[in-house]
């Protein structure tokens, strides 16, 4: 009985590190997506982008729960309206800060997400991480620097105060969700697209015109690449501790940048290239690594 818990949860495991990465890659392409967007400002963005989402989600919810959707959001109590509060911070201040700093200052500071989350997971949920990880973490971060060196300014003090909420924010909703993994905290999503959508009203009362163009590609973001995305990291935290599941943000911090290079045609600097070689190559490692010894056990 023993042998089959421990196989379910590696089978589990294995399909929660499959499906991060395949989110990862997926959501590497938003940059791509906002380049593409035409007339729409950043807080109609946030706006139709939280509409997507709490669309994708609330369609999601029914088709798995039905009658259920009611109880299933009462379900993730206080803590699950905190998480969904936090995401939905982290969300918004996300998008403002990608347009208040330099695109280097935000990643920069966004990529501290792991590192920030390890902190919280220590002092609070007391997870230790693997050596292999930490090693994992500092290579990566080496990768990030590479990528912008040069690029990083100094000031811009609102944009880069933006970016650090973003992420203190997604790492405390990283820590809620995965303290409560024995609950559904996928209603937390939705709560966090309400919360986008009525800050964004408060802020731009009655004015939110949108053209068809923008709309489809504010749906892409949200309804598509970050409903995506959001599903697989609630259910990762079920079976990856709280580090290792916010450690694949690397993965997209690394491909951004090249898709743009390869369907917009921007210049892609030797830096950006091999700081984002250097990125995937330790999380690969990573993942041999940690499949060699999971073969030995």
């Amino acid at each position: 009985m023993l042998f089959v818990n421990n196989s379910f949860v590696l089978e589990k495991r294995f399909l929660a590190l499959l499906l991060m990465t395949i989110g990862s890659v997926a959501i590497s392409f938003n940059g791509l997506v906002l380049r593409n967007i035409e007339i729409a400002d950043n807080w109609t963005i946030i706006f139709y982008r939280a509409l997507s989402f709490s669309f994708a989600i609330f369609i999601y919810l029914f088709f798995m729960y039905k009658k259920r959707i009611l109880k299933k959001i009462i379900q993730i109590g206080i803590n699950g309206l905190i998480g969904g509060f936090v995401l939905g911070i982290s969300n918004v201040c996300f998008i403002l800060s990608m347009t208040t700093t330099s695109v280097a200052n935000a990643v920069f500071t966004i990529s501290l997400i792991p590192f920030i989350t390890a902190l919280f997971s220590l002092i609070i949920l007391k997870e230790k991480l693997a050596q292999i990880t930490i090693y994992t973490m500092i290579v990566a971060f080496l990768g990030v620097l590479i990528m912008f060196y040069g690029s990083l300014k100094i000031g811009e003090l609102w944009g880069n105060m933006l970016a650090l909420i973003t992420a203190i924010s997604f790492s405390i909703y990283t820590i809620i969700i995965r303290s409560n993994r024995n609950i559904d905290m996928l209603p937390c999503l939705l709560i966090s697209g309400i919360m986008a959508m009525g800050f964004t009203s408060f802020q731009k009362v009655g004015s939110l015109p949108i053209s068809t163009h923008d709309f489809f590609l504010c749906f892409l973001l949200g309804g598509v690449l970050s409903g995506f995305v959001n599903c697989c990291f609630v259910f990762a935290t079920r079976y990856l501790i709280a580090t290792e599941a916010t450690l694949f943000f690397f993965i997209e911090i690394a491909l951004s940048p090249i898709w743009v290079w390869l369907f917009l045609n921007e210049i892609i600097t030797l830096h950006t290239l091999t700081g984002g070689i250097i990125i995937l190559i330790s999380i690969l490692i990573r993942a041999l690594y940690l499949q060699n010894h999971k073969l030995k056990i």
